[in-house]
């Protein structure tokens, strides 16, 4: 399992803290949907609309959003709390494939979103974090 360091932590959580998360969010959704098509399966109430400023990829931003300020409240139980909806996604069959995707695309929108600011270490930090979101989410599958 990924650890994260006292160092990556504080830069995350004041990363966080500094976000236009909503718009953030809702444009790695985007992202995926659009390089990913595949992943659009199970959002067929989108009616093919999966721009980051449409309505469905807003509210599916919204609770993705819910469950990273959840895990960046409490960085060191990131597991147990995606317990829940870990089973959750399993149930509705979403492919822990997809969550990786959503991972790199996270990691994409904060590197053009802060563009001089993200280097190696902000990019490991990043990177580890999501490795732990996406643990997490497929730890249920069976």
């Amino acid at each position: 399992m990924v650890k994260l360091t006292e160092a990556q932590k504080q830069y995350i959580t004041n990363k966080w803290d500094h976000l236009d998360k909503k718009t953030i969010t809702a444009q790695a959704l985007a992202r995926v949907f659009a390089v990913y098509p595949w992943t659009t399966r199970l959002f067929e109430n989108f009616n093919g609309h999966f721009a980051a400023c449409d309505r469905g990829v807003q509210a599916h931003a919204d609770k993705v959003l819910k469950a990273l300020n959840s895990a960046i409240k409490d960085l060191n139980s990131i597991e147990t709390n995606f317990y829940e909806l870990s089973s959750k996604h399993q149930t509705i069959g979403v492919d822990t494939q997809n969550f990786k995707l959503l991972s790199q695309a996270f990691i994409v929108e904060l590197a053009l979103h802060d563009k001089n600011r993200f280097g190696p270490e902000e990019h490991e930090a990043a990177y580890k974090f999501f490795k732990l979101v996406t643990e997490a989410l497929s730890s249920n599958y069976h």
